[in-house]
């Protein structure tokens, strides 16, 4: 069984759309939104021709901000919309922090897998939100750790998780070193979550491959290509010799994120 993840981003309308082309020539099984924007679930009607299972979580506290979504052709097991499925003292305190009403995540469990689509929170400039970031990092970790043990299935994370983990995986990092996405803190959860038994699959398929995934909407950005990795795809390590490709598809235009994709055989 072939299973192709994406993320990407709406634009334009029904009938114009990067989206339809990147769904017609990748064939994604699942497709994985972040910062939707969107209020309005109806927006994604015009997908359903090509997935009939769509689930959303939209922001509960600011109207147009944030928000993922989940597309597949294959019905889940079961959806979930926040981390209520573990207690606080197993996973680390969530209820108390602002991330739980933005909508940023969706969880699917399907017969072989479980897909979470995430949008990790912004640290904001000069670290403004870097508490509530490295708390949603830890949480997410916990979350993962114990979904994987409950149910002995591989976890595959897909999301804007706003880090560039490594220095090849940003254009200028010596500039950048206490920037939101590339700072120490931010770097450092990153790595935790690797050592807890997850891959970054672009990296494990590609050691030594520069390409990025975010570009500034100013100066030119992405024609001159100063990005950032920041887009990513994890995976069960136990299913890393699965993976049989991890790109960046650099080839479609209309973000400031470009899609990236898995093609994982389970």
């Amino acid at each position: 069984m072939t299973n192709k993840l994406k993320n990407g981003e709406k634009i334009g309308g029904p009938t114009n759309n990067v989206l339809t082309s990147l769904i017609e020539e990748q064939q994604p099984d699942i497709l994985c939104f972040q910062e939707l924007k969107t209020q309005n679930v109806g927006d994604l009607a015009f997908l359903r021709t090509y997935y009939p299972h769509i689930y959303t979580n939209l922001s509960k506290s600011k109207k147009g901000y944030s928000g993922v979504a989940l597309l597949t052709k294959e019905e889940p097991e079961w959806i979930e919309t926040d981390f209520t499925r573990y207690p606080e003292e197993v996973i680390g305190d969530y209820g108390i922090h602002e991330f739980t009403q933005e909508g940023r995540i969706v969880i699917a469990k399907f017969r072989s897998k479980i897909v979470i689509t995430v949008y990790t929170p912004n640290a904001q400039p000069e670290l403004a939100r870097i508490q509530e970031r490295i708390a949603w990092e830890e949480v997410l970790r916990m979350y993962m750790i114990e979904i994987h043990k409950e149910f002995d299935l591989p976890v595959i994370l897909c999301g804007d998780l706003n880090c560039a983990p490594n220095e090849i995986d940003i254009h200028n990092p010596k500039s950048n070193r206490k920037s939101p996405g590339f700072s120490d803190q931010e770097r450092s959860e990153f790595q935790k979550m690797i050592g807890s038994g997850f891959l970054d699959s672009f990296r494990f398929r590609n050691p030594d491959q520069v390409a990025y995934s975010y570009f500034s909407n100013f100066a030119k950005s992405r024609a001159r290509n100063v990005g950032w990795r920041i887009d990513h795809i994890l995976v069960s390590s136990s299913i890393g010799d699965q993976i049989r490709r991890a790109e960046i598809l650099g080839d479609y235009f209309g973000s400031d994120h470009v899609p990236v994709m898995i093609d994982l055989e389970l």
